[in-house]
């Protein structure tokens, strides 16, 4: 990898220029990218990696982010069903039980750890996909 190509890369975990692992552009980096670009206008342009010495912290931090969202999310699931039930399923329940669930998303998010992009001879068959997400 040449240095210029280095330089625009920036570790997500300690934040050094760095060569690494990609990572892979999704829905929340793109609006990340998006509100910097056109609202603050304070876009860096680098292209996020996570470094060789970095990546076992990593693991742990993406593994607990994705244990997080599913938790809340059930936790979300869990209070819209009793709220349904408990009023018999009126649309404003509904509504009420469909935004606790976005709201517990998007608190999700504020441990966001984006995936990374593996290439396929480090990928075992029975792996791939496990991490995507």
């Amino acid at each position: 990898m040449s240095k210029s190509s280095i330089s625009n890369n920036r570790c997500i975990i300690c934040g050094q220029q760095k060569p690494g692992l990609h990572v892979k552009d999704d829905f929340v980096l793109d609006s990340i990218r998006w509100i910097k670009r056109n609202i603050t206008k304070n876009e860096k342009g680098y292209k996020l990696v996570v470094c060789k010495e970095d990546y076992k912290k990593y693991l742990k931090e993406r593994n607990k982010y994705i244990r997080r969202q599913i938790f809340y999310i059930a936790i979300g699931i869990v209070f819209a069903a009793l709220l349904i039930i408990m009023s018999g399923g009126s649309i404003g329940a509904i509504l009420f039980g469909l935004a606790i669930i976005l709201l517990l998303y998007l608190l999700s998010l504020l441990s966001y750890i984006p995936a990374v992009d593996l290439p396929e001879k480090f990928v075992s068959k029975d792996l791939k996909g496990k991490y995507d997400k």
